[in-house]
């Protein structure tokens, strides 16, 4: 391909991106829901984006190998590679556009990553126009788009996983020579937690709303509804964030926990479309969601004493004080970095205390997530403590593999085509808490087995054949 041929596409490339960048600046996302087809459009951005990056890296990888004899030949496909990494972007950027514009999304590390998107598109186009007429200029074009592109691809992870996923396990001396700032404390309710409360004169009480309510909210809620990204405008980091509310009016009622949106979201079933935290996130705790319930129906204030509050869960003793899970997952990540690639799965550390377990995340990669994936998991299955299996493909056969899951804590099975017969496998596991069956074919016969594991604190058989469900319900509240 000759420059000149290739102006003409060039020119139609620019005013894409300049529709785009108009686009954006016309109607940039402002965290509200609209239009079913423009959202179901827009979730397909993160499969697109992904082609881009891979096109760009491979551009990369081809002009480079131009350099040796050997590889002049695989310089010649670098153009056509340029081309369609080039139109990927502009596809990229028009959905990740629908997904924010359409789902609910704003904030500033919204607007970074979108433009950041624009501004790789075109660099894209640019390097598109220069390649054939001005070798150096296009050398220099390439290398800071493949820095742009990284980037761009930074503050998406951001969004997705929050803001200090990338650089929190980073090793001190690179952090030492990158500058990068020690990671943020996960934030624990302590006795020296922000905000204090007159009780008599020369006397400060922490406040129950900081010291129990709001590390809740940031746990668990500020990763979307905080200062970077808005979804829906609610904003859940500071208490006059929390009262205001969103796009659809208050959240929290003071005295009605029942009528309060945000305690329906977080105690609805976890496969509910409405469910907080959403995005396949992992919700409250049972103790989490009555620290909540009791901080509203006592007024939700900002200022009443944590001492003054009855009835409150206990605080969970500190992380660094309980036995350790498993193993040190560390020495088997580059096994647990080629599985997430194999499968399609993430296995998230649970905690930043590398004996604490994985978490098995299946959400975007639940059509590939099969009996087969399970078998193939077994290296780190002593390092999953928690295993989020919902609506994927696992059968009763793959219940054999899970039951050797040793340190299994917490088990996701609803929507499953699982039936009594696998289910009775599982009281093999000791260590289980939390099982959930809802809307999969087990019976009675099916959890006979699982119904005096002392172990099990939760069992869920909404929408099954059980007819001992109440029965189980109650036998777990008194335990």
């Amino acid at each position: 391909m000759t420059s000149r041929k290739s102006l003409p596409l060039c020119g139609i490339g620019l005013f894409l991106v300049i529709a785009l960048a108009l686009i954006v600046l016309k109607a940039p996302p402002d965290g509200l829901e609209r239009g079913q087809l423009s959202q179901f459009l827009g979730r397909f951005h993160p499969l697109v984006v992904h082609l881009p990056i891979a096109l760009v890296l491979l551009v990369a990888a081809l002009e480079c190998a131009g350099f040796f004899r050997n590889g002049k030949h695989l310089q010649a496909s670098a153009s056509f590679v340029l081309t369609l990494a080039a139109v990927t972007a502009l596809m990229a950027v028009f959905l990740g556009w629908l997904l924010a514009r359409s789902g609910g999304y704003e904030g500033r590390l919204v607007t970074r990553h979108m433009w950041g998107g624009v501004s790789l598109a075109a660099a894209l186009i640019l390097c598109c126009a220069v390649r054939e007429s001005n070798a150096k200029l296009y050398g220099t074009a390439l290398f800071a788009t493949v820095c742009l592109m990284a980037w761009t691809s930074d503050q998406g992870g951001k969004l997705t996983h929050g803001e200090g996923f990338l650089t929190e396990f980073m090793p001190a001396k690179l952090r030492a020579v990158l500058g990068v700032p020690p990671p943020e404390k996960k934030h624990t309710p302590t006795s020296s937690a922000v905000g204090i409360s007159p009780v008599s004169a020369g006397m400060v009480s922490v406040t129950f709303f900081a010291s129990r309510v709001a590390p809740i909210f940031h746990d668990k809620c500020v990763q979307c509804h905080g200062p970077q990204k808005k979804k829906g405008k609610l904003r859940l980091d500071t208490f006059e964030n929390v009262m205001r509310g969103g796009k659809d009016g208050v959240i929290v009622k003071p005295g009605d926990p029942s009528g309060s949106e945000v305690f329906r979201r977080i105690t609805l079933p976890r496969d509910d479309k409405d469910a907080m935290p959403a995005e396949g996130k992992p919700g409250p705790t049972e103790a989490e969601i009555k620290v909540i319930e009791l901080w509203i129906a006592l007024g939700a204030s900002q200022s009443l004493a944590a001492e003054e509050v009855r009835g409150a869960p206990p605080l969970a003793p500190p992380m660094t004080a309980s036995p350790p899970l498993t193993a040190d997952y560390r020495p088997r990540s580059d096994k647990i970095q080629a599985l997430q690639s194999e499968l399609g799965v993430r296995l998230v550390p649970r905690s930043q205390n590398p004996t604490d377990g994985l978490i098995l995340r299946t959400v975007s990669a639940r059509e590939r997530c099969d009996d087969a994936a399970l078998v193939k998991l077994a290296p780190v299955a002593s390092l999953i403590v928690d295993a989020e299996l919902a609506s994927t493909k696992v059968t009763d056969g793959g219940l054999k593999t899970l039951s050797t899951f040793s340190n299994l804590r917490s088990l996701d099975l609803s929507h499953t085509a699982i039936t009594s017969v696998g289910v009775r496998l599982l009281s093999r596991l000791d260590k289980l808490e939390t099982l959930n069956l809802t809307a999969t074919g087990v019976d009675d016969t099916g959890v006979a087995l699982l119904r005096h594991k002392v172990r099990l604190k939760r069992l869920y058989l909404f929408e099954t054949k059980c007819t001992v469900q109440s029965e189980l319900q109650t036998e777990k509240q008194k335990r």
